[in-house]
């Protein structure tokens, strides 16, 4: 029973030596023969526990150890001998979802544990967890801030930003930022700022002090490009750039600019780096076959936007220099038919599944024996588990039966499009510049619609799968 609450932990830790955890504790494994190397064993609060949630990382500046985090708890491990690095560990309050290894020190980030598993201090404050971040020093994992600074919810990112962090907070579904300041631990927004949507870049600017993020959607708002002031907390426009709720805003660095497009109203930005100040370039520009773009690069030529159907090259002032369209193959219709039948048949098991997952918890939550009431929650999870994926399967077949199918791959210097075959027979992989958006190469596929390539861009091959257990090349 234990075993199976257990997640097995493992960490390649160079090219030698593989660390797991396990009931055991931590084992550090020779990557060729699998022998035991050391073992260790993670100090907890209370003798004879073990902890709920482990996570095993690598050491970014120091290659002499790997960090583990355990429940609230954080520890530095020697990797030649296994021995801790510190004489305590480091802790926060609530369970450590992730660390950010800033250079001024080491940044813990707490979520909520579940209810009736809480280690260490978790405060609730109408109905949302109250977690409390810190920061540890690589020497001796001392923390920085003398108490956890509280925060309203889970930290679920921080993106370094100079000698800051921009941490992302979520409460009660709701994505709050603020910024930490890692030396001292302690953040310069005296109240976390509600965004729309979920935090995807942030950059502190020069001049004015100020945030600016871009977000992407979520089921609630649309994303934005915005910036917040640091010293009143509020964002600097009420008409920012949004985006649409079907895909990101996507974003590319060139110097002092940051260029981005809305897929809401089609038109490239180009955002200021140093005051924040944003201007539309050009006019709209549209991707035919109702598609959004999925990449947006600077080239020395200017911008691309890509698509798995289209590329469009524009000049840094917004102005399309060329546009090109490449239509994917369509499934047969029998295809598309059995895939209707997968589809209901998946959302059959998957209600099924989902049903037996509901039978258990209720038998879970009226058990009297400890036993029995663990191993019938265990069973519930993952019959509602298995339930969501076969629903989702059911939801992914549904699409299938109306989608094209696509097979693109992006290169540095290029970019795959599988399409029909100029004369009709058959489909073809076209290998698509760049930067003139004209075709450089084409792989005659026959009839295949689901080709399994891979390319090398040091050799300049393509290798693609024609028939089961046959493998061709092709120089590109």
């Amino acid at each position: 029973m234990a075993s199976s609450a257990t997640t097995l932990e493992v960490l390649q830790a160079g090219p030698e030596v593989i660390v797991v955890h396990t009931l055991m504790g931590l084992r550090a494994l020779d990557a060729k023969t699998g022998a035991i190397r050391w073992t260790a064993s993670l100090p907890m609060a209370r003798s004879g526990t073990v902890p709920h949630q482990v996570r095993l990382y690598p050491s970014l500046a120091r290659t002499d150890r790997i960090y583990v985090s355990y429940d609230e708890r954080l520890m530095a491990y020697r990797l030649a001998d296994g021995q801790p690095l510190w004489s305590k560990p480091a802790t926060v309050d609530g369970w450590i979802r992730d660390i950010v290894q800033h250079p001024a020190g080491i940044i813990m980030l707490p979520v909520g544990p579940p209810p009736n598993q809480a280690t260490g201090n978790v405060r609730i404050i109408n109905g949302v967890v109250q977690t409390g971040l810190n920061v540890a020093r690589y020497d001796d994992g001392t923390m920085i801030a003398d108490k956890p600074l509280r925060m309203r919810g889970t930290v679920k990112d921080a993106m370094i930003a100079g000698d800051a962090v921009v941490l992302a907070v979520d409460a009660d579904s709701r994505t709050f930022v603020n910024v930490l300041n890692v030396a001292t631990a302690t953040v310069r927004l005296q109240k976390d700022v509600k965004i729309k949507g979920q935090l995807d870049y942030a950059e502190l600017i020069p001049a004015g002090g100020g945030l600016l993020y871009i977000s992407r959607s979520d089921a609630a708002t649309n994303g934005e490009v915005n910036v917040i002031d640091l010293t009143s907390g509020e964002p600097k426009y009420k008409d920012a750039i949004e985006g649409g709720k079907s895909s990101a805003l996507l974003h590319a660095i060139d110097g002092s600019t940051l260029y981005v497009y809305a897929n809401k109203d089609h038109h490239l930005y180009a955002v200021n780096r140093q005051d924040g100040t944003y201007r539309a370039l050009g006019g709209e520009i549209k991707l035919e076959g109702d598609e959004d773009p999925t990449a947006l690069e600077v080239r020395t030529a200017g911008l691309v936007l890509i698509s798995s159907q289209n590329l469009v090259t524009a000049g840094r002032d917004g102005q399309i220099k060329q546009q090109v369209y490449h239509p994917a193959p369509r499934l047969p219709g029998l295809l598309r038919a059995l895939y209707r039948i997968n589809s209901i048949r998946a959302g059959l098991y998957g209600a099924a599944a989902s049903s037996y997952g509901d039978a258990f918890a209720q038998v879970s939550r009226t058990a009297t024996d400890s036993t029995a009431r663990r191993i019938t929650g265990q069973m519930a999870t993952a019959y509602t588990q298995g339930g969501a994926q076969l629903q989702g399967y059911s939801t992914q077949a549904a699409a299938m039966a109306s989608k094209r199918f696509k097979a693109s791959l992006a290169t540095p210097g290029s970019v795959f499009v599988l399409t029909r075959s100029p004369d009709g027979d058959g489909n073809v992989l076209l290998q698509i510049d760049k930067d003139t958006a004209q075709p450089r190469s084409r792989v005659d596929l026959g009839k295949q619609r689901e080709p399994v390539y891979a390319v090398d861009d040091i050799a300049g091959m393509l290798f693609l799968q024609t028939t089961p257990g046959t493998l061709a090349g092709y120089r590109l």
